[in-house]
């Protein structure tokens, strides 16, 4: 008689693994949103790269890094490893590769031109995104393999959440602080090319530490593989997007990463040239989004409980919407707050506290919709297939990043950013904080009509995971 290993989804949770889970997130958000928050002001404003040609190219990187998750997820989904299950040897494979490329990255200086040093950016970007995505399609994964459970589901993208934003603090407000102190030679230090270097150091360290960590901390995922009776890539991207609560979470995703991640993309540019802020007070601003981002995953998971998930997910985008859009329009375009009095850091600070609150929202809850769509499509395939819808959501979420930073690429050249210059004209300085809230506010209703097309509730998905049970008995 032979015995199978007990899955994931059977065994309840440990507190434990539960901390394991969440802590992993800080590998894959650590470096990501390193890139996401200063590669452009670094190319730009470092490298002296023409704004357009320097957001083209970390847009082909971004698509890049979207196109290759759904494959990675997919590998790992067919993987059969006795010592490693289905996932923990590309969470090894990941961490040392995006140490690697982080490491080489960061300390690119200008050669051969703007052309010459765009390709070197290019191919060290190239690198370390694939080995981020080796890591983070099938962490994400783990995610959805670890429960079954509806609400146990939500707590653990709650943990996964929470980390993620550390990680997303020690990359945007650990960097700016410590990294971008004030001098003499550089009062705003986020201008001084030495500090580059050091990002890279600092980014891959911490990388691979928790990478370590993380391969030791959560369970590894014994479940059954579809190695050997799964159809073609392409053909099971066309089966998942047949779901259509998932085509609604990724459309959702799309659009909010499309219009939300303009801000991330110039936020440098427009808190240094806009709001005349220097590291410290940078960072500031980003303890008050990512802290609250962290301490309102509990009243997320609470609300997820009490509402449908989807309902919770427009509620999120409203109060972020007020935060995000009511720092530019109060302080720049109205001039109901002040710019540059002693005052204004707390205010801007106000409004990133709000806007971290609705951030808190996506950080969680559509994780938690992909587990669950993922089950109704093993339903329908008799396959699991976590790998792979987590891939396809990280697909939508990484390509609309790369529309954001190319349109971030095209509005600094079209509003005549000039990175040579320690100060903007009035006129730039206004549009780079203007134009993204505008946007933001056109495209908030196809938002809100995509996450309303989200099908699954908690009366849904039992019966889902009553019928797999059924067919396995």
């Amino acid at each position: 008689m032979t015995t199978t290993p007990e899955t994931t989804t059977t065994r309840p949770v440990r507190f434990g693994q539960k901390m394991g889970y969440g802590l992993g997130a800080i590998a894959y958000a650590l470096p990501y949103q390193v890139l996401a928050s200063f590669l452009l002001f670094f190319v730009t404003a470092i490298l002296q790269v023409p704004p357009i040609l320097a957001g083209a190219v970390i847009a082909v990187s971004v698509f890049w890094d979207a196109i290759t998750d759904p494959w990675i997820g997919s590998i790992s989904d067919r993987t059969v490893s006795a010592r490693f299950g289905r996932r923990h040897q590309y969470l090894l494979l990941g961490g040392v590769g995006t140490a690697l490329g982080s490491l080489w990255l960061w300390s690119i200086q200008p050669v051969g031109g703007a052309i010459g040093t765009v390709l070197l950016v290019l191919a060290a970007v190239l690198f370390t995104k694939t080995m981020n995505t080796f890591y983070g399609a099938p962490y994400y994964a783990l995610g959805g393999s670890m429960s079954s459970d509806y609400d146990v589901r939500s707590s653990l993208q709650g943990y996964r959440a929470a980390f993620h934003v550390v990680g997303m603090i020690l990359a945007i407000v650990g960097i700016q602080i410590l990294l971008f102190p004030s001098t003499a030679e550089f009062p705003r230090g986020q201008l001084n090319p030495a500090a580059y270097p050091k990002i890279g150091i600092a980014v891959a360290v911490i990388t691979l530490i928790i990478a370590i960590i993380a391969y030791f901390m959560i369970p590894k995922d014994f479940g059954d593989s579809t190695e050997g009776k799964a159809p073609r890539l392409w053909t099971q991207i066309k089966g998942a997007l047949k779901n259509k609560s998932f085509r609604a979470i990724l459309i959702v995703i799309f659009l909010i990463e499309t219009t939300f991640q303009i801000t991330i993309a110039i936020g440098t540019h427009v808190n240094t040239f806009t709001y005349h802020l220097n590291g410290p007070q940078m960072g500031i601003l980003g303890l008050a989004l990512l802290g609250m981002s962290v301490l309102s995953q509990p009243l997320w998971v609470f609300l997820s409980k009490r509402f449908e998930k989807r309902t919770v997910l427009v509620m999120g985008m409203v109060v972020g919407l007020i935060g995000f859009v009511g720092m530019p329009w109060t302080h720049v375009w109205f001039g109901w707050l002040p710019l540059d009095a002693p005052s204004s850091l707390w205010t801007l600070a106000a409004f990133s506290m709000l806007a971290g609150i609705g951030n808190g929202a996506f950080m969680s809850i559509p994780f938690s919709m992909v587990a669950d769509s993922a089950d109704s499509g093993q339903l329908a395939t008799d396959r699991r297939q976590e790998g792979l819808y987590f891939g396809l959501y990280t697909f939508s979420y990484k390509l609309g990043i790369a529309f954001s930073v190319f349109l971030g690429g095209v509005l600094l050249d079209v509003i005549g950013f000039n990175g040579a210059l320690t100060e903007q004209t009035a006129a730039t300085s206004f549009q780079l904080a203007m134009v993204p809230s505008w946007l933001l506010v056109a495209i908030s209703p196809f938002i809100v009509w995509a996450a309303l097309r989200y099908r699954i509730d908690r009366a849904t998905q039992s019966d889902v995971l009553a019928q797999i049970r059924a067919k396995k008995s």
